[in-house]
């Protein structure tokens, strides 16, 4: 039986979102990535300027407030928590069978989701 033009309407429009979701998905997992990654090259760097610290005998500060900010909220853990609770990714996407009781009527066209 083919679908009408209401029934494709929604398969296009939802595969459309559903690749929008995904390509979010990479780039946040990218994201989380370079930012647990800075964050670990913040903790590093704290480390060094302590060690200077004491050998010197300076009270240079070990942190910025942007890295002591994000570490004292624990994002790094936090984020690492959630990239690795994500890992199986976004639930299957199924397709619903719409009822064809439209009588074949498309929705007005919509800028965002054509």
């Amino acid at each position: 039986m083919a679908l009408t033009g209401y029934q494709l309407q929604y398969k296009r429009r939802m595969k459309k979102a559903l690749a929008l979701r995904a390509k979010a998905d990479r780039q946040a997992r990218f994201l989380v990535a370079r930012l647990a990654t800075v964050l670990a090259l913040g903790e590093t760097a704290a480390d060094h300027i302590g060690r200077i610290n004491t050998l010197y005998g300076t009270n240079m500060s070990l942190r910025t407030d942007l890295v002591d900010g994000y570490r004292l909220a624990g994002t790094a853990a936090a984020l690492n928590q959630v990239a690795g609770a994500s890992l199986g990714g976004a639930p299957a996407a199924v397709f619903v069978n719409l009822p064809a009781t439209s009588g074949d009527a498309m929705l007005p066209p919509d800028a965002d989701l054509d």
